[in-house]
């Protein structure tokens, strides 16, 4: 690495045709760090990465998911997979359900936006996200772009049920 280039996007090998997206979407919106997670039984696990924050994030890393224990706090792509829907954090430090959640406390990420993604039979398989350390909105163009890239995460693992890693 360069001091040009002071973080380094990564994918599993399947996904590595998307990682330029990825890295176009975190600089586009101009945030700390766009992921592509796969949803495990109890964690979640980190399938690509790009932003800045890619130190934190690295393929293979793992969240461990909060489940029935009420006495954690869920993680933001948790929610995402056990919903199917949409999930907008504009700042988990003042959010009931997400503040002191694993993002906001390891790695200062307080802003989410995340959507689902799914394998060719519709079932929930992991997240498409961005993160950032700023309490932002996203317009409808940016969250547009987040959907555009999340089809091409699902074209993916439509023709790959193994892609997320």
């Amino acid at each position: 690495m360069t001091p040009a280039d002071p973080f380094q996007t990564d994918s599993t090998p399947a996904l590595s045709g998307i990682a330029p997206q990825l890295e176009e979407l975190a600089a586009r919106l101009g945030v700390k760090s766009v992921l592509v997670m796969r949803s495990d039984p109890d964690s979640m696990v980190v399938a690509a990465t790009a932003g800045e924050a890619t130190k934190h994030y690295t393929v293979g890393a793992a969240g461990q998911k909060a489940g029935a224990d009420t006495g954690r706090i869920p993680l933001y792509c948790e929610r995402v997979v056990d919903t199917d829907e949409v999930l907008y954090v504009q700042d988990s430090r003042v959010d009931e359900t997400f503040a002191g959640n694993e993002d906001e406390t390891e790695f200062g990420l307080h802003n989410y936006l995340g959507v689902a993604v799914h394998d060719g039979a519709g079932r929930v398989v992991g997240t498409v996200c961005v993160l950032d350390d700023t309490a932002r909105e996203y317009t409808d163009a940016e969250r547009v772009e987040l959907e555009r890239v999340r089809a091409e995460v699902e074209k993916v693992v439509a023709t790959d049920s193994d892609a997320l890693g």
